[in-house]
């Protein structure tokens, strides 16, 4: 990952990459290892400095997996663009060979869970959909989100008084700059959210839920939950009446 000189300010590209590596499915079996850098220019103390910052600012994101040796490694040789940068090293833990000052960060761990919906629902109301997932960078629902999406699809057809907005959501955003959404790899567009958001309206349509009930809107990372990647990285269900 590749950063602007003198700076430790992660990029939509970065965000990107760590989205990439952020979805995952085997977490628990994968460690990391970040190193960060930068070029020959500057005094080899504030070098340290930048490059622990690159590092901690990539570790930040990553916090879902066990980090293993966070660390900023100063300067390389030249003033060359590429020596500005973090490497991400990702292998299984049981191919790991323990050196010598390895700091390790214990992940957090999330608990799975699987929708749940009730019928007391009012105006307002907000349900994170768990279980309905995209393929990374995507907009293309996976097949695995099957058992969530015909619980979803059940719901809105028994309670078929509730009108609703699809809303999607990624992580990783830059706060500074919450409005910038992700790519959409199969389009090329930046609207990541709202393409996901868009991909569930489809899929509902087709089930036979009512063009008039439903809306969708993307949020990019305009409402990040304060909490960790998997709980940003969402589509919501929010009611908007119930009749």
């Amino acid at each position: 990952m590749y950063f602007e000189h003198d700076s430790a300010r992660l990029s939509a590209q970065h965000l990107q990459i760590i989205e990439g590596i952020n979805i995952s499915e085997e977490k628990d079996e994968l460690d990391i290892h970040i190193k960060g850098y930068t070029n020959s220019l500057g005094s080899p103390e504030y070098n340290l400095k930048l490059s622990n910052e690159r590092a901690a600012n990539v570790t930040a994101l990553l916090r879902e997996f066990t980090i293993i040796s966070s660390q900023g490694y100063g300067e390389l040789d030249t003033d060359a663009a590429k020596n500005r940068r973090v490497d991400i090293l990702v292998h299984y833990k049981k191919d790991h060979i323990p050196e010598a000052g390895d700091i390790i960060i214990e992940p957090i761990i999330v608990p799975k869970k699987k929708p749940s919906f009730t019928s007391s629902l009012k105006k307002g109301d907000k349900i994170t959909l768990e279980g309905i997932m995209f393929y990374q960078d995507r907009d293309v629902i996976m097949d695995e989100s099957r058992d969530a999406l015909d619980k979803l699809t059940i719901f809105l057809k028994e309670n078929a008084n509730i009108k609703f907005k699809l809303i999607g959501h990624v992580c990783c955003g830059d706060p500074l700059r919450p409005g910038n959404d992700f790519i959409n790899v199969r389009t090329g567009k930046n609207n990541l959210s709202e393409a996901r958001a868009q991909a569930l309206y489809n899929f509902l349509r087709k089930k036979g839920i009512e063009r008039r009930r439903m809306r969708y809107e993307g949020m990019a990372f305009r409402q990040p939950t304060g909490e960790n990647n998997t709980k940003d990285r969402r589509v919501e269900i929010m009611i908007t009446d119930v009749e």
